[in-house]
C-alpha cells in the first residue's frame, strides 16, 4: 500500500468527521478546519499518486 493511498484514506476519514460535526451543529470553524484538512490530504494523496506513475 503506497503512502498516497494512506493519505487519501485519511482524507476520507476527515471528510466523514466534517460531515458528522456539521450534522451535530458544531461550530463552523471546526467543520471548516476538518474540511480543509480533508481537502489537503486528498489533494496531496492524489498528486502523489500521479507523480509516482
Amino acid at each position: 500500500m503506497s503512502a498516497a493511498v494512506v493519505l487519501m484514506a485519511l482524507g476520507a476519514f476527515f471528510v466523514g468527521g466534517a460531515i458528522s460535526f456539521q450534522r451535530q451543529h458544531k461550530p463552523a470553524w471546526t467543520v471548516g478546519l476538518l474540511a480543509l484538512i480533508a481537502a489537503l490530504l486528498v489533494g496531496y494523496g492524489w498528486y502523489s499518486w500521479f507523480q509516482a506513475r
